[in-house]
């Protein structure tokens, strides 16, 4: 019963953002379905490489929960570069 909450949870939030995460930078990243889902389940401090679909690189996508004053939770994603790949050029995908 839980995991059917979470999957409509999900595709909600897959229909509303189509797959765009906001990093701390407030800079706008894009990522396959199956790769948001993915971090959308992350787990707090747990991280994974994804490849950006806006940007053309992989990336590290690391979410962290904070806490704010009034009593709510708000998950953060810090989103970087992944050191030792190379960027994608749009003429090697053809």
């Amino acid at each position: 019963m839980f995991n059917v909450v979470l999957e409509t949870l999900f595709s909600i939030s897959l229909f509303l953002f189509a797959g765009n995460v906001l990093d701390t930078k407030f800079s706008l990243h894009h990522y396959e379905d199956s790769d948001y889902k993915e971090i959308f389940f992350l787990k707090n401090k747990e991280s994974v490489d994804k490849h950006c679909t806006k940007h053309l690189k992989f990336e590290t996508i690391k979410k962290i929960n904070r806490y704010i004053p009034e009593g709510r939770q708000e998950a953060v994603y810090v989103v970087t570069d992944l050191a030792g790949h190379k960027e994608i050029n749009s003429k090697e995908n053809k």
